[in-house]
């Protein structure tokens, strides 16, 4: 008997909290049901959906698999933004984002302290160690009008003072010139790079002869172009365009021609009523020359 009463006594014990069913047929619970069975054949209550959350977990990227968690009472985080750094929410998303104005260039990763500038903060003059400027240099276009650009044309207004001035030998295209250039004056006629011209009275430029004044004793130029808009070298290194008869070499001087018009020649002129007019020195191969007339002229009296 005592120990049917035991037994007895125990499988009450069974349903004051818990209940067990020993054998259960299966079926489909009716929809909204919120019982069902654990693997025990016990009555268990179903969670609902949308139930209470017991434990959250957060993780972020700081390394080494750190999280954030808290399992119980109200699971409160706050995720602050950095310098540089916003954060914002919106429902169950967190943004975090760059802002751009507020960041400080020092504090950043592999950046070194006080190396970074504004125009503001550039106050006295320097050197710069290292880097290019739009690739290779500092284009023309970043340059003040004030600024010499040495590959362009240019007027320069006010008083400059030049040490010395290079002149190397010129190519041997005609018409090239390194040198004193002046634009001005109109064509008589067609112009010729390379050939020399003189300056009329009426400021046209027509070709040199040595055998008329008019044509040999003022003011004279080698054409640059097919105009003296594109320039009249006065004195310089210069390209004629006729190679110098009488066999010239380095060194020697050179004349106004008076055979071939707008030429040099290494012979002086000796004809009745010629101009003897020094135009300068053979320098280079061809009719390469340096072009400086003499003011001074001879006129030859058979």
């Amino acid at each position: 008997m005592k120990w049917i009463g035991q037994h007895i006594v125990g499988f009450i014990a069974r349903f004051r909290s818990d209940v067990y069913l020993e054998d259960i047929s299966t079926g489909t619970i009716a929809s909204g049901g919120n019982l069902g069975l654990d693997s025990n054949n016990k009555i268990v209550k179903a969670v609902e959906a949308g139930g209470d959350i017991t434990g959250v977990t957060i993780t972020t990227d700081s390394g080494s698999g750190s999280t954030a968690s808290d399992t119980g009472g109200s699971a409160d985080f706050s995720i602050l933004g950095a310098t540089g750094v916003g954060v914002t929410n919106s429902g169950v998303t967190i943004t975090a984002t760059a802002v751009p104005g507020e960041i400080d260039h020092d504090l950043l990763l592999n950046f070194t302290s006080d190396e970074h500038y504004t125009q503001a903060n550039i106050t006295a003059t320097g050197t710069i160690a290292s880097g290019t400027w739009e690739g290779t240099k500092i284009a023309d276009a970043f340059l003040s009008d004030n600024t010499a650009h040495l590959d362009t044309f240019q007027t320069f207004t006010g008083r400059k003072n030049l040490d010395k001035r290079d002149f190397n030998t010129v190519g041997g295209t005609d018409g090239d010139c390194k040198g004193d250039i002046i634009v001005f004056g109109t064509d008589a006629s067609s112009h010729v790079a390379g050939n020399i011209y003189t300056l009329n009275s009426s400021s046209q430029w027509v070709l040199t002869d040595a055998d008329a004044t008019a044509t040999s004793i003022g003011l004279l130029a080698v054409a640059m172009g097919t105009s003296a808009s594109d320039g009249m070298c006065i004195r310089g290194m210069a390209s004629l365009k006729t190679t110098f008869p009488g066999s010239p070499v380095n060194g020697d001087v050179l004349y106004l021609d008076g055979a071939t018009p707008g030429a040099a020649t290494g012979t002086a002129p000796a004809g009745n009523g010629d101009v003897v007019r020094v135009l300068g020195y053979k320098i280079g191969s061809g009719a390469r020359m340096w072009f400086n007339p003499d003011n001074t002229f001879v006129e030859v009296t058979a």
